[in-house]
């Protein structure tokens, strides 16, 4: 039991709204393990993140720095088209999530929300940014 939970914790606890928020999992992920009796890759059968990758690469953004990023609570909340920052836009999309927040300076870092999400967009990005093919893990 105590596995099991761990192992959903890992796959498929998602967006922490504000930082030391309790953990969302999430729903059609944990539905679809329940129903498949199976921890599996569900995230990306909702949807790709096509347009983000190719933001990313608009701006040069670096694929490397995605796991550990500093920001500020104002740029988490912002969202404008002419932006060079593509990170409110993979935040507010559920890519990244608070992974910690320092209140003396009031910065927040983020993070991939579990597993699921963090091999999913990396496996999705890698083509974009190498020469390794895609694989899929469904």
């Amino acid at each position: 039991y105590t596995k099991a939970c761990g192992l959903l914790k890992e796959n498929y606890e998602v967006i922490h709204f504000c930082y030391n928020s309790i953990g969302m999992y999430n729903p059609f992920s944990l539905l679809s393990t329940f129903a498949n009796m199976q921890i599996g890759s569900y995230w990306f059968e909702t949807g790709t993140p096509t347009y983000l990758v190719e933001l990313m690469k608009l701006h040069h953004y670096p694929v490397e720095e995605i796991e550990h990023i500093v920001t500020s609570g104002p740029v988490l909340d912002s969202i404008d088209a002419a932006s060079t920052d593509p990170v409110p836009v993979i935040y507010q999309s559920g890519y990244l999530t608070i992974k910690d927040f320092n209140p003396e300076f009031n910065i927040y870092t983020l993070g991939f929300p579990n597993d699921e999400v963090k091999y999913g967009f990396l496996n999705f990005i890698a083509p974009f940014y190498t020469e390794v093919p895609a694989t899929r893990n469904h």
